[in-house]
């Protein structure tokens, strides 16, 4: 194996070895982790009991509190409309570690009577009606209660009483009422705002009110109208609305509980068809509220959807805010209708429009949601919250130590296995250790590998200069050398001079042969016997010399028309950009008369 197969493999090695320790370093810090997890758990769990029976205990303080504070007041009213009639007591006990809660009136002699089983229906309206003023109080919703003949079973002359302490309590509270009454009620009070429901329901009814846009401000929180357009027996009726007690008032059977109706349409979703007056496509209800809006119900039956809840500015449009848009159809009320306006059953109980058929509030309900209604936003909420919460930590606990004592004992395992990490980083330092050596050793091997090819080559030049050194042994001495180069030079000098001889003796012989021929010739030139043939001859010599002067001429004219055809060559080229018009290849002056010089190439057309 390679050294550097070594390194690699070492190296690998030794980052499996890091990571193995880096888990086990967090392995052991988990242990410790869940360890004291643990460990608080089940400290949190010795004591369960103890924290629970003081959670109850301060829940149980808290609630007498408020009980104490609620019985006082519910006596006041009780007898400010009943006089004479018993105190209110509240009885507290527990259920299956929950407050529960008994409504009752107190005896002379100390024994309790329950309020909605053993006493009258006046009674009863009254805690009920009171109830509800504690519950949307208490409840931190929209302060607006509407009673239907709240007043039902109360004696004539005791209903101016009833009203007063409603519009009272309404008056501290600062809550908003609508009251429906068969009494004529003008003639208990000049705070109220009253309404009458005048016609009859064959012919259509309406609503006699008075304009109460003088008693709102722009921001104030509640309903400022309830507007009927085609529900029942109503074509268009308006209730205007004060921030005070309202009451509408009528003989029976003439629409007063369809303003309730209405209302439990818009902020609880119970409506149904019947809703609609008869012969119209739609029913509508419009409820007046703060900044001059408007929120809109609608049902349409046997359409899809078949209610229609919607926001609407000054001008009728709809509102628009943070990119939502306030229109919802369907069924159930819209999250943003209950969100606005705070009017909502509060832990299923319709706290803030009473049912005409269901006048009793909360007393027939089991004691210990009336418990749970009567600590809504108050401390008593919060520490059933808190025992809640202690519940859930303890079941957190208890899982918490089941899976973590199992999960720790995996860890302790792992944890044996790692156990042997020292051991193998013992051994793998030691390999690295070996691997330097190794390495050591392999370099030195390389450097010694090295020196022996230095010999070797030192060792051939050696022997090759000693071959040298043995051919110049045989070589003659420096005189003689001398001598030799002396006499070969005189060699050479010497063939070089009678090739020059020979090369003389050659231009003799031909020297010698051409005076032969000369001497040969005769003496004088022989007269010509006729000398016309030579006339003609030089005649036409004459005339070739003429037309030689001729044909000279117009070459030397030819040869200026040449330039200047080439000079105009040259311009054409360098105008086309070294480009053949006719072929579109590259030429020059020279050769753009040459077609075989630039043979033709296919031009790009447009």
């Amino acid at each position: 194996m390679r050294v550097d197969a070594i390194d690699h493999e070492v190296a690998r090695v030794e980052a499996s070895l890091a990571r193995l320790e880096g888990r086990r370093d967090a392995v052991t810090a988990r242990v410790q982790e869940l360890t004291r997890e643990i460990e608080l758990a089940k400290g949190r769990l010795a004591v369960k009991d103890e924290v629970e029976a003081f959670i109850e205990a301060v829940h149980g303080s808290a609630s007498r509190r408020n009980l104490a504070a609620f019985e006082t007041l519910l006596t006041a009213l009780v007898q400010e409309v009943l006089p004479g009639e018993k105190p209110v007591a509240l009885d507290l006990s527990t259920e299956r570690g929950l407050a529960s809660l008994d409504i009752c009136v107190a005896r002379p002699d100390g024994s309790l009577e329950d309020v909605l089983e053993d006493n009258g229906g006046a009674l009863t309206n009254v805690i009920g009606m009171a109830l509800r003023l504690i519950a949307v109080v208490k409840a931190d919703v929209a302060r607006f209660l509407a009673l239907d003949e709240a007043d039902c079973w109360i004696a004539p002359d005791r209903v101016s009483s009833f009203y007063r302490v409603l519009e009272d309590g309404a008056a501290r509270l600062g809550v908003q009422c609508l009251a429906v009454s068969h009494h004529d009620l003008s003639q208990f009070s000049g705070h109220f705002h009253i309404a009458r429901i005048a016609g009859e329901p064959l012919a259509g009814v309406d609503v006699v009110s008075s304009d109460t846009g003088s008693a709102w401000n722009d921001v104030q929180p509640g309903l400022r109208y309830i507007r009927l357009v085609n529900v029942q027996a109503y074509q268009d009726a308006m209730l205007s609305l004060t921030p005070g007690v309202n009451a509408l008032i009528g003989r029976n059977n003439r629409g007063k509980s369809t303003f309730i109706r209405a209302l439990r349409a818009v902020f609880y979703g119970e409506a149904r068809d019947s809703l609609v007056r008869a012969g119209a496509k739609s029913a509508m209800v419009e409820i007046g509220v703060a900044a001059g809006r408007t929120l809109r119900f609608v049902r349409q039956p046997k359409r899809t959807p078949v209610n229609i809840w919607s926001l609407h500015e000054r001008d009728g449009s709809i509102v628009e805010e943070q990119g939502m848009r306030y229109e919802t159809g369907g069924r159930a009320v819209p999250d943003w209708v209950a969100d606005l306006f705070q009017i909502r059953k509060v832990e299923d109980l319709d706290v803030h429009i009473a049912h005409q058929k269901f006048p009793v509030f909360l007393l027939g309900e089991t004691a210990s949601r009336r418990s749970a209604v009567l600590s809504i936003g108050q401390e008593a909420s919060y520490i059933r919250d808190m025992l809640v919460i202690h519940r859930e930590r303890c079941a957190r606990d208890n899982a918490l130590v089941r899976n973590g004592e199992r999960e720790l004992i995996g860890l302790t395992e792992t944890l044996v296995d790692l156990d042997q990490l020292g051991a193998i980083k013992d051994d793998v330092a030691a390999a690295r250790g070996q691997a330097s050596a190794i390495k050591a050793s392999v370099d030195r091997l390389e450097r010694l590998q090295g020196r022996a090819e230095s010999l070797a080559r030192l060792g051939e030049a050696l022997a090759r200069a000693r071959a040298r050194a043995e051919a110049t042994a045989e070589l003659p001495e420096p005189e003689r050398l001398a001598t030799l180069a002396s006499a070969v030079e005189r060699s050479r000098e010497r063939e070089r001079i009678g090739r020059q001889v020979l090369r003389l003796t050659e231009a003799l012989s031909r020297s010698r042969l051409r005076l032969d021929a000369l001497r040969s010739l005769p003496s004088s030139v022989p007269a010509l016997e006729n000398p016309t043939a030579a006339q003609n001859i030089l005649s036409r010599l004459s005339d070739f010399r003429s037309t030689v002067a001729l044909a000279q001429g117009r070459l030397a004219q030819i040869d200026e028309n040449l330039s200047a055809v080439q000079a105009d060559m040259a311009r054409l080229v360098e105008e086309t950009g070294g480009l053949c018009p006719t072929c579109g290849s590259p030429v020059s002056a020279e050769n753009l008369l040459t077609h075989h010089a630039h043979p033709p190439v296919e031009r790009l057309t447009a």
